[in-house]
């Protein structure tokens, strides 16, 4: 769990989803709208109570006695009287209920409110939680204060330091004194110059403080690493930190200004503005690419084909749109829970694009 601008937010155990979704039996998936900032979170629970009328009468419907449906919803019908618990949310709330299992997770993305009772879980709203792409880091920079995250469009995380200065004073001890030299003047006086300005000395110093920032960056990250880094600092050190910095994707525009009293939401939001540009252009080769292999038998864009390929563990990327309104097969969105449940159970990725131009549902690539 972690708390932040973005609310309280759990870590998602997708893959136990999964496991729990190939048991067999009736499962219920909850979505929740909440609020960040909330003092009662009593409308929030109060959603969460009217469906569990509904999941009560829908697995009954499918089987389950009356006791073990109950059972079955014991986890999730707590929840609604855990007042300091509904105080403490996010964008949106998912929660997954089986005979056997319950998990309830706060999440970092608006969810629209719904209820589903079938033989999967109903998945698709978490794609954009779920998918690998979209992250980078995000390395805020000042004197005072050195600050890593790793960020998706929705969350923004701080890293451990690790080995990473935490200050200007960590690198640089104490500022040297200008080296003076005097020379005779007339009356007895002496002269003072010095070999270089304060500005000299400062620009050294600073250079050396975002070499060693930059170096122990590259060590923690990896210099093989894909995802971008932006530098949230002053915009003079944007320069200086991509000439001594390793790291190999460093953005090139920086999140200009001191980002001491910018809480690590602010960042996201100003780094992922930054980004769009690039995320946009990689997204249209990629789409590109996953068409052309689709249109030569390598992949394919029906959904009930993909859904029967990722079952047989075919699938290496699905792609869906990233506005969940845009499935318009009537059964669509059942299709896509199945397609992503097993192209993660089976080790592929899910991937989602914003610019979707097509009238298929989804695109596939295939292995083989």
């Amino acid at each position: 769990m972690t708390t932040d601008p973005q609310g309280t937010v759990d870590p998602l155990d997708f893959d136990a989803v999964v496991e729990a979704d190939a048991d067999p039996g009736p499962k219920v998936t909850f979505y929740v709208p909440t609020e960040v900032t909330t003092t009662a979170g009593g409308h929030a629970a109060a959603t969460l109570t009217a469906q569990l009328k509904t999941a009560q009468k829908g697995l009954e419907e499918a089987g389950l006695s009356t006791a073990d449906a109950e059972a079955a919803l014991a986890g999730a019908r707590e929840l609604t009287t855990d007042s300091p618990y509904w105080r403490r949310q996010s964008r949106g709330l998912v929660v997954f209920a089986a005979p056997g299992f319950h998990r309830a997770v706060r999440l970092p993305i608006d969810v629209a409110e719904s209820v589903t009772v079938g033989d999967r879980f109903h998945v698709r709203p978490l794609v954009p939680v779920l998918e690998s792409a979209g992250r980078a880091y995000v390395l805020a920079v000042s004197k005072r204060s050195v600050r890593l995250f790793e960020t998706t469009r929705n969350a923004i995380e701080r890293l451990p330091q690790g080995r990473i200065p935490e200050s200007f004073e960590d690198v640089v001890d104490e500022l040297p004194e200008a080296q003076l030299q005097s020379r005779a003047t007339g009356g007895g006086r002496a002269a003072f110059h010095g070999h270089g300005s304060a500005d000299d000395t400062d620009a050294v110093l600073t250079q050396k403080f975002l070499r060693a920032v930059g170096e122990a960056v590259a060590r923690e990250l990896g210099t093989a690493r894909s995802q971008p880094l932006v530098l949230a600092a002053v915009a003079e050190h944007l320069p200086v930190f991509r000439d001594v910095c390793p790291y190999p994707v460093i953005h090139d525009e920086a999140i200009a200004g001191n980002p001491d009293h910018t809480d690590p939401d602010e960042l996201r939001s100003a780094a992922w503005r930054l980004l769009r540009a690039r995320a946009t252009q990689q997204e249209a080769e990629e789409a590109e690419r996953a068409q052309t292999q689709a249109h030569n038998g390598r992949g394919s864009f029906d959904l009930a084909e993909i859904a029967a390929s990722a079952v047989e563990g075919r699938v290496e990327t699905l792609y869906l749109p990233r506005d969940p309104q845009r499935l318009s097969a009537p059964d669509a969105s059942a299709l896509a829970d199945a397609a992503i449940l097993d192209t993660v159970r089976a080790g592929g990725t899910v991937r989602t694009w914003g610019e979707w131009e097509r009238s298929a549902d989804a695109v596939a690539v295939f292995r083989y």
